[in-house]
């Protein structure tokens, strides 16, 4: 009896120092969401969606959680750097604009797709070229980059948002961007093909990564975050993003890429080098002397 008493004790004893290692006793993990490129209907529908995130969490993984929503990247990043935030749902646009610096667990979904196609819409033109001297109206993901997802990223280096347009107006969110173009208060907006119902799709821009489930937190064990992952991944989402796929930072990284100052050069192409014998020069061809078929030239009276 004795010697299986000294075995629970060190086996309580082990499960707690797993259970200690994993989280600290009596800790939430924070579940932040920065997402002003995800077409949620309002802040509330964003903060309830990080909230069912955060519970899916804490059944699935058994880790007490609370959901956290961030409207500015600055607060996000505060809030990061003083450790109060372990995982976030991040925007995919903003993701790409700072340099993705943070591991990405998962990609959400939208329609199944986890990276869906973008479109310039207008309600009042029909071509790009007429949006010359116009406004264009835009979510803001990273101040101060933001002009390089529309030039490069969106355009491929073909216009200069500050030349071409007679100026931006700025939203915290995508669905705000959009509800201005509808109120004239703007003349266009790049946006996800599925927002833009009502307004005329006048330019093909790519397909964008939607916001991706990443680990910010540092010193978090491998088995806490395996937990969350598969919690995240097992998590049925509300309609603005349905479901989860288990990804990494490539598609942001690509993006990313795309960003980037493009210097346009032309290409020189070299003429084929094509041999000739000596006696294809020296000497001439036999030739064959005939007479052409005249009859079909002749008219008969």
């Amino acid at each position: 009896m004795k010697r299986l008493a000294v075995m629970l004790t060190m086996f309580a004893a082990l499960v707690g120092a797993r259970a200690a290692s994993a989280q600290p006793a009596g800790k939430k993990l924070s579940i932040a969401i920065f997402a002003p490129n995800a077409p949620f209907p309002s802040g509330n529908d964003r903060f309830n969606f990080v909230q069912r995130l955060a519970q899916q969490i804490t059944s699935a993984a058994g880790v007490p959680a609370e959901g956290k929503a961030f409207a500015r990247a600055a607060d996000l990043e505060a809030a990061i750097k003083a450790k109060q935030v372990d995982f976030a749902v991040i925007d995919g646009v903003y993701l790409a604009e700072t340099g993705v610096r943070y591991g990405v667990m998962a990609i959400a979904t939208t329609g199944g797709e986890t990276s869906p196609k973008w479109a310039l819409f207008s309600a009042t033109v029909g071509s790009v070229q007429e949006l010359q001297g116009k406004r264009l109206s835009r979510a803001t993901a990273a101040p101060g980059r933001d002009d390089a997802f529309i030039e490069n990223g969106i355009f491929d280096g073909e216009l200069q948002v500050k030349k071409f347009f007679a100026g931006t107006s700025t939203a915290p969110d995508i669905v705000s961007a959009i509800t201005a173009v509808s109120l004239k208060k703007a003349d266009a907006v790049v946006a996800p093909e599925s927002e833009g119902k009502g307004m005329k799709n006048i330019f093909e821009a790519g397909r964008i990564p939607n916001p991706a489930f990443c680990e910010v937190a540092a010193g978090l064990s491998n088995d806490l975050v395996a937990k969350v992952k598969q919690a995240v991944l097992s998590h049925g989402a509300a309609a603005t993003l349905d479901g989860w796929k288990a990804g990494d930072a490539g598609p942001y990284r690509a993006l990313a890429g795309r960003l980037g100052v493009r210097a346009k050069r032309p290409v020189m192409s070299e003429p084929e080098v094509v041999k000739m014998e000596d006696l294809d020069i020296l000497v001439p061809p036999s030739l064959e002397f005939a007479l052409p078929e005249l009859k079909t030239q002749f008219w008969m009276p």
